[in-house]
């Protein structure tokens, strides 16, 4: 139940944005929001989301320009990137109290949800996908925090970036992009943090249905590491798009007409070092804003579509392989592939201060080649089969190393349940989902002096969808559908000491972090003899959580009606 898999696709959405104007929706009354954000203008089309900003600290600052005005495509509409070499600038040197990528960008026309990435060195660090504008045209920014990137930003680096667009004579939109890194200097109020001494990145790789693994190179690392983290870029495709709205094979064959796509609901990207596991990556179910509906996802597009958050493994246990010298094979296979991904690591690396090398060794490693998969089906008398799919993954990798101050051990955990219930009727063309995706990692270091460091990250992906689409050809179609996505984290690191047969506390996280961040959407698009009858939606979000800003609790909730904003409410206080 997918736009990628719909066969009148480039008809729908190419005559979205103009139904939107013909039929004139959004001119509704709006609601009267309180303590509205600024920057957020009620009654407009512009894409919004109520996720926090990124803080800016009120240091000396300097911006460097990547791209002004930047368009996606040539005057040929051949797809081009925005290239040159970025320095750390001589009038803000480091360290930095934060280091900030704006992007601005503006399209008009007919077009489709893009992907666009930016590459500093060989590191990415930034991935996400674009909005479908319409004729009229749309204006859009985020922010990402790329502090954690400080060592990779204090030398010249080459750079790479842009929105991979395609055009036509029907899909005109073309992406045009102002991209802005800011440096904060760092003070005594505002200090730089602690960030990984070295990133190296590893480079992109697409894996398929054929080929699920891609191998990644990790050579020249540092010979003195402490502290290692896999950070993973991903993206699925086609029918991989909507991953979630995945049938088994055989319920796929019942239903051939509605050309469903298979190979199940549950996705992971298992890393390994070496051929050795090491480390699951449990995915968030994004939605790009062309995928089910259109109308569902304007003004208000799904969580995390602009900035796909990479995924984070632990990998510390493995530091005693790392860092002797030699090159190593950093392997990611998609489960369950059923059609490209996009995948892309980095590595991000503590050294050891007072010594040129370190060692150490794994000691314990029990994540299994794949999760446990069960499958349940059951046909129903009006013909609806309910398929039923259930995941769990439990490992633990364990291993130490011998530093400058003595002998760290790290012990790395994870589990996860994940299960998918959908019901598919109507001959396939309907599906109703309910899928819960929870779990949580666990870190877990001990050093030769009794001092244990605990951090936990832990998460909760439920997301609801009830679509139907009934198709006669690219001129007759109706599509609907509902959906309701919540992302839920929960992060806190917490170090106690012991001695003797006494354990204390002495460092507990200040609050932590938490969050939890849920769109209610609803959308229909009805297309009959090549005309529009029906384009609506309605939707709402809110962020209830911490921001970047310790202690302080964001709260933000926005509405839309029919393409157009309606209620913008933001609560900021201390905990």
């Amino acid at each position: 139940m997918r736009r990628m898999r719909f066969k009148p696709r480039l008809t729908c959405r190419n005559i979205v944005g103009a139904v939107l104007l013909a039929l004139g929706v959004g001119l509704v009354a709006a609601p009267t929001a309180g303590a509205a954000t600024p920057g957020i203008e009620i009654n407009s089309q512009n894409p919004v989301t109520a996720e926090p900003p990124v803080t800016r600290p009120d240091t000396h600052s300097c911006t460097r320009t990547l791209a002004d005005a930047f368009p996606s495509n040539t005057a040929t509409g051949t797809p081009q990137n925005f290239s040159g070499t970025l320095a750390p600038p001589a009038d803000c040197p480091g360290p930095w109290s934060k280091v900030v990528l704006d992007w601005t960008t503006s399209v008009q026309g007919n077009q489709y949800d893009r992907s666009g990435s930016l590459d500093i060195g060989s590191t990415m660090v930034y991935f996400g996908t674009t909005y479908e504008p319409d004729p009229a045209g749309n204006t859009y920014h985020f922010a990402k925090d790329l502090t954690e990137y400080s060592s990779l930003l204090g030398k010249p680096q080459s750079y790479s970036g842009g929105i991979g667009n395609y055009t036509s004579s029907v899909d005109t939109g073309v992406y045009v992009q102002t991209v802005t890194v800011t440096y904060y200097q760092a003070d005594r109020a505002n200090p730089a943090p602690s960030e990984p001494d070295t990133v190296v990145g590893l480079g992109s790789q697409d894996a398929d249905a054929a080929q699920p693994t891609v191998h990644l190179a990790a050579s020249g690392l540092p010979r003195n590491i402490t502290h290692a983290y896999l950070e993973i870029y991903i993206k699925g495709n086609g029918c991989d798009e909507q991953w979630f709205t995945d049938v088994p094979n055989d319920v796929a064959a019942e239903f051939p007409a509605a050309e469903m796509c298979g190979n199940g609901p549950y996705r992971e990207v298992d890393a390994s070092i070496d051929g050795r596991p090491a480390g699951v990556a449990q995915y968030f179910p994004y939605i790009y804003t062309g995928g089910i509906v259109p109308t569902l996802w304007r003004p208000i597009p799904a969580v995390g579509t602009f900035d796909m958050t990479p995924e984070l493994l632990d990998v510390t246990p493995f530091v005693g392989d790392l860092v002797d010298g030699a090159s190593h094979d950093v392997a990611l296979t998609v489960a369950n592939a059923g059609d490209v991904w996009n995948l892309s690591a980095n590595l991000l690396l503590y050294t050891d201060h007072g010594a040129a090398t370190t060692s150490g060794a794994l000691t314990k490693d029990t994540i299994a080649p794949e999760a446990t998969v069960s499958q349940h089906e059951s046909t129903a008398a009006n013909g609806s089969v309910t398929a039923t799919v259930d995941a769990r993954r439990d490992w633990t990798t364990s291993g130490y190393v011998d530093t400058s101050t003595g002998r760290e051990t790290t012990t790395v955990i994870q589990d996860v349940a994940f299960g998918n219930v959908d019901v598919v009727s109507q001959g396939g063309f309907a599906q109703d989902i309910t899928e819960h995706d929870q779990g949580r990692n666990v870190s877990v270091t001990t050093d030769s002096h009794g001092s244990t460091q605990v951090s936990t990250h832990q998460w909760s992906y439920p997301i609801a969808v009830d679509a139907s689409y009934q198709e006669t050809d690219g001129n007759d179609f109706s599509l609907a559908a509902t959906v309701d996505m919540t992302r839920q984290l929960t992060d806190s690191t917490t170090t106690y000491r012991t001695s003797g047969d006494r354990t204390a506390t002495i460092a507990p996280a200040p609050a932590g972090s938490e969050s939890t961040d849920r769109v209610h959407s609803t959308g229909a698009l009805t297309v009959a003899n090549g005309a529009a009858t029906v384009a609506s939606g309605q939707a709402w979000q809110r962020y209830a959580g911490t921001d970047d800003v310790p202690g302080q609790w964001y709260d933000h909730y926005l509405a839309a009606k029919n393409g157009y904003l309606t209620a913008n409410s933001l609560q900021v206080s201390g905990r």
